[in-house]
């Protein structure tokens, strides 16, 4: 396998490159994260008539056992 031959100089350079690249790449997820978050609370839920204001109570019956265990 290969090695790099770098010189001292060049070592330090790369070094500076790879951590500049490391925290600009951080720098855009952070970015689309808060991007992301600011959607997210943009949107509201908002209430149909169309629901049946029931709907999910049988989640809550299937809980309840029928002869009292």
């Amino acid at each position: 396998m290969n090695e790099l031959d770098l010189t001292n100089i060049q070592a330090v350079i790369f070094i500076v490159v790879a951590i500049g690249l490391l925290i600009y790449l951080n720098h855009l997820d952070r970015q689309k994260s808060a991007r992301i978050e600011r959607e997210s609370t943009q949107i509201t839920e908002t209430y149909s008539e169309d629901l049946n204001p029931d709907y999910g109570r049988y989640i809550q019956l299937a809980a309840v056992k029928p002869w009292g265990y």
